[in-house]
């Protein structure tokens, strides 16, 4: 298993005390635990292959369930642009043709914005079929909300690297001033679209406080980023206060699984 870890106060039997937020992509599963009274991360596990790890170890009666799933395809739109019935047409027009899949949105207040989506159905169906109640929340939406939370007067970019995936949100006085994804293979992919976003925004990487997270960003990815971006830093560093107490070697790699709780609330 990738990440096995839980804290000794994690009871999964105790009821209504906990947030429990899952990723679910085609190659990489993983779930952790909130306290919802003191916010602390008590539980994480993350496998690859479909299903969730240790499933006996989930919350048998959460307060709360949050999820990405992945692949989505995402746009932002702002609410006086988007009529009932529109959502679809929206992604047509910054995606082109669509794949199928469940179409959703997310408001996000702070923006007078919706974030519309769509992600993959069989996934979502199988995390219903356990937590009916459990809250669909799109990738591009945590990051803005968790870009704009972290500004200040100095530009910020949250970077999150997926399979293939690179989605960031730059964001400078609780502004948000980009949010796009990119398809990315290799390092060098990643390195010029981070610098190519910064650009449209007219920010010089040197003066951008860079946080890096992700699934699959690998140490030859931050190696390249380190050297145009001398404030990259990785988020949440492993003695952040949430996760302290859990000893999680490179807690970056589960930043926005980690960050469900905080959209959720």
């Amino acid at each position: 298993m990738l990440v096995d870890h839980h804290s000794a106060s994690y009871d999964p039997g105790r009821e209504r005390a906990w947030h429990l937020s899952v990723w679910m992509a085609p190659d990489l599963n993983a779930w952790c635990v909130h306290d919802r009274d003191t916010g602390a991360v008590v539980a994480l596990h993350a496998d690859k292959g479909e299903r969730l790890p240790a499933e006996d170890a989930l919350p048998k009666r959460p307060a709360s369930v949050s999820f990405t799933a992945l692949p989505e395809i995402s746009t932002l739109v702002p609410e006086s642009a988007l009529t009932p019935g529109s959502e679809v047409q929206h992604l047509k027009m910054v995606h082109g043709t669509l794949p199928t899949g469940l179409l959703r949105d997310e408001p996000i207040g702070v923006l007078g914005a919706r974030c519309v989506y769509l992600h993959d159905e069989q996934a979502e169906h199988r995390l219903l079929t356990r937590f009916p109640h459990a809250r669909p929340l799109p990738l591009q939406a945590i990051l803005v909300q968790g870009a704009l939370a972290r500004s200040g007067k100095e530009a910020l970019v949250w970077m999150h690297r997926s399979a293939q995936r690179l989605d960031l949100a730059i964001a400078q006085d609780k502004r948000l001033l980009l949010s796009n994804t990119f398809h990315a293979v290799g390092a060098e992919d990643l390195l010029y679209y981070a610098l190519f976003a910064l650009e449209q925004c007219g920010l010089a990487p040197q003066n951008t406080l860079l946080l890096g997270s992700g699934t699959h960003l690998a140490a030859i990815e931050e190696a390249l980023l380190a050297r145009y971006f001398p404030r990259l830093t990785p988020m949440p560093a492993p003695d952040d206060g949430p996760i302290a107490g859990l000893r999680i070697a490179a807690p970056h790699r589960w930043a926005a699984l980690l960050e469900q709780f905080a959209c959720a609330s």
